[in-house]
């Protein structure tokens, strides 16, 4: 069994690698800013194991209009008969990557299959790690 563990962690990394990759093109380089298939990987990747297993669990984006800055986006999954199928809220930084709660004030999500996308995510947009520090906020819900 301890194999599985390890096969649905490779097939996971995996996956958000090729919703990353499929997601780069020319006109989206040129634009220097998270795509929603990025930022749907991003999400993904912050979730926690336990998160990642539960029975159809999926992103949904919502650009509302407020939202030049940050994707917004909510995770679900299939949920019980009597309980909530909503897994949490989130903003994903258009400009550097970052992944917040969208519902804890400042709270900015990390572990290391989000780290490691964010660095590809990065890369991608040709962002220096000085032009990121410029770019870096504390997330949607906080004063600067």
């Amino acid at each position: 069994m301890p194999q599985c563990g390890v096969f649905m962690k490779r097939a996971f990394v995996l996956l958000c690698a090729c919703l990353f990759v499929s997601d780069a093109s020319a006109a989206d380089k040129a634009e220097h800013k998270v795509t929603p298939n990025q930022a749907e990987a991003l999400v993904l990747a912050s979730l926690t194991p336990k998160e990642r297993r539960l029975p159809s669990v999926g992103v949904e984006l919502d650009n509302g209009p407020n939202s030049s800055r940050f994707l917004f986006a909510t995770v679900t999954w299939a949920g019980t008969p009597n309980g909530s199928v909503v897994v949490d809220s989130y903003a994903v930084d258009s400009y550097t990557g970052d992944v917040f709660s969208a519902v804890m004030s400042c709270y900015e999500e990390t572990n290391r299959n989000l780290r490691a996308l964010q660095k590809q995510v990065r890369t991608a947009l040709n962002l220096t790690k000085a032009e990121y520090e410029k770019l870096k906020t504390k997330g949607p819900l906080c004063e600067e």
